[in-house]
């Protein structure tokens, strides 16, 4: 949901063809192994709430995080 939402939000396209013309990797179901490993998308966590990704950050979260004064400091 993080991944569609956040190009949804971005985007805004009000019919759901041209949004997935428009982006077409979240139609990709093995997308979340780029974030996230297979037992931690299996783990009981995962099915009763939100788990950051432990693989790799979401392209946007990675970019939030060098923005931040504490990034920009270093």
């Amino acid at each position: 949901m993080e991944l569609v939402g956040h190009h949804a939000a971005d985007h805004g396209e009000d019919d759901f063809t041209a949004f997935a013309d428009h982006h077409p990797a979240l139609l990709d179901k093995r997308l979340l192994t780029r974030f996230y490993r297979p037992a931690t998308l299996a783990g009981p966590q995962a099915k009763v709430g939100w788990v950051e990704p432990d693989l790799a950050p979401f392209p946007w979260a990675d970019t939030d995080r060098r923005e931040t004064p504490e990034a920009r400091a270093h």
